[in-house]
């Protein structure tokens, strides 16, 4: 089977080409689905496999189930979608996004970390997802963005979600391709300040939970953690479960190289799929939605 070389600066090495693309969103609690890495963690991975309806991980723990989720090539780009949002300046929203990940590029695992995000510039045009419709054609250059969706929040689901965070990635190895942020603000007033004015949310918590997600982390079965499902004020500072959640996935000297990350399957062709998870501002149920 042919492959794709990598050609983007994250160094994100595509599968094959020719896959079909699944893309699943979830919304609500739990959101995404979760692999423990230890006993004793409040960390929770990101897997393949979804998590039943209504599966809450502060009670019952992290979802065992799948093959946890990971970007490869030692960094992935990001950037603010141009036109900010009216709530918002676009110098303002780059430079919370940065501090939103600069607390998980600065976690020392002990040692360099294998992968770090770095901001790639506002981007312009914003992504279809109908253009992602086989490995070749995801390029995370273009479609790692941080979207304010002023206008309306297009996702039907009653969670009183702040945010959501779409991860495309590759359902045979669980390789991260393309991680998608919306920010609520149609539905939801959100400050730059800190602390924020009273009735207003958080940008910088927000984007901090959301970045968790960019990394293929889930929500976490601590309430304190940065990636608890529900939103805190001014939670921006990452636990010690959240930096060894990180850890976990990116421990020191894990970074692949560049290249042709194909490999033969077995079973039937290869493809990609999404997951959706996000920052709920009160309880919500689990929904799912093919798209």
């Amino acid at each position: 089977m042919p492959c794709v070389e990598a050609g983007t600066p994250a160094g994100i090495g595509y599968p094959c080409d020719q896959e079909m693309l699944r893309r699943l969103v979830f919304a609500g609690v739990g959101l995404a689905v979760m692999l423990a890495a230890s006993r004793g963690s409040a960390f929770c991975r990101t897997t393949t496999s979804q998590v039943p309806a209504g599966y809450d991980p502060t009670v019952h723990g992290c979802w065992p189930q799948g093959t946890p989720l990971a970007w490869h090539g030692g960094s992935a780009p990001y950037g603010v979608a141009s036109a900010a949002s009216k709530q918002v300046a676009l110098a303002d929203a780059v430079r919370i996004s940065d501090l939103a990940f600069s607390a998980w590029n600065d976690v020392g695992c002990p040692g360099t970390p294998g992968m770090r995000a770095y901001d790639d510039g506002p981007i312009q045009m914003l992504p279809d997802g109908s253009d992602c419709m086989s490995s070749n054609t995801c390029d995370a250059r273009t479609h790692d963005v941080v979207v304010f969706d002023d206008t309306t929040w297009p996702h039907d689901d009653p969670a009183n979600t702040l945010a959501l965070t779409t991860v495309t990635y590759g359902v045979d190895d669980g390789t991260i391709f393309e991680a998608y942020t919306e920010v609520n603000t149609a539905q939801h007033a959100v400050t730059a300040q800190e602390p924020p004015p009273a009735n207003e949310y958080d940008l910088q918590a927000i984007l901090t939970h959301e970045a968790g997600h960019f990394f293929g982390l889930a929500h976490a079965t601590d309430t304190k953690s940065i990636m608890y499902a529900f939103y805190r004020a001014g939670a921006t500072k990452l636990t010690s479960d959240d930096e060894a959640g990180f850890c976990a996935i990116y421990p020191p000297g894990s970074a692949q190289p560049k290249g042709c990350a194909c490999g033969a399957t077995t079973g039937g062709p290869g493809g990609l799929a999404a997951l959706a998870a996000g920052l709920l501002a009160a309880i919500a149920a689990l929904r799912r939605r093919v798209r």
